[in-house]
């Protein structure tokens, strides 16, 4: 059918003054093809006239206007027959999807199924996607009953309560060295903060 394109929205034109070149995008992913770049004669003849005008003038300068006048009437009808042999050259890389009019490449074409990946993902990849999902929550799961500190939570004291140096994890203040650990109450044998007069678990007095 004369003038018919069987490509809309998915292509983009990349045709210069020397030439027509077309790119077919997949309306999902985006990835395409380049057809193969066809030299415009009108391009070439329009050059070659208008570099003669620059160098000699006269009766050329009146031919590479001429010449540019008819490229302009001509052109359409040239970038048209470039789009559709270009479209033909191309077609067999797409499918266009019964359901929702995509134009779509083999990568997103379910051939099993007739439509694309959008109205028909493939099975095989949504169970693989699926199945990696379940391994993450699971994994979220079991890193929540799990342990993960096992460190000493105990209550300690911060500063040395003879010196008021800071002091961390350490039995004796490296200031003065005074005892910073927990002290044990000689009767019942419960933690003791260092300073406490008596034991908060039995009361007995701890000086």
């Amino acid at each position: 059918m004369a003038g018919f394109t069987p490509f809309t929205s998915n292509y983009s034109d990349l045709s210069d003054e020397n030439g027509y070149q077309f790119e077919f995008r997949c309306d999902i992913c985006g990835s395409g093809y380049r057809s193969e770049f066809i030299r415009s004669t009108l391009g070439t003849a329009g050059n070659i006239l208008s570099g003669a005008s620059n160098l000699l003038g006269g009766i050329f300068g009146s031919a590479s206007n001429v010449a540019d006048t008819a490229k302009d009437i001509t052109d359409k009808g040239a970038r048209d027959e470039a789009l559709k042999k270009a479209s033909n050259e191309i077609m067999h890389f797409f499918q266009r999807c019964p359901r929702n009019n995509l134009w779509v490449d083999e990568t997103c074409w379910n051939e099993a199924r007739g439509l694309c990946v959008s109205c028909a993902p493939k099975l095989a990849v949504e169970m693989e996607a699926e199945r990696q999902a379940v391994e993450i929550q699971q994994m979220r799961q079991q890193m929540q009953t799990e342990t993960v500190f096992s460190g000493d939570t105990s209550t300690r004291t911060t500063v040395c309560t003879s010196c008021g140096k800071p002091v961390g994890s350490e039995k004796f203040c490296s200031n003065c060295g005074t005892p910073v650990g927990l002290a044990k109450c000689p009767k019942c044998g419960n933690d003791v903060a260092p300073g406490t007069r008596f034991c908060g678990n039995c009361g007995t007095s701890m000086a």
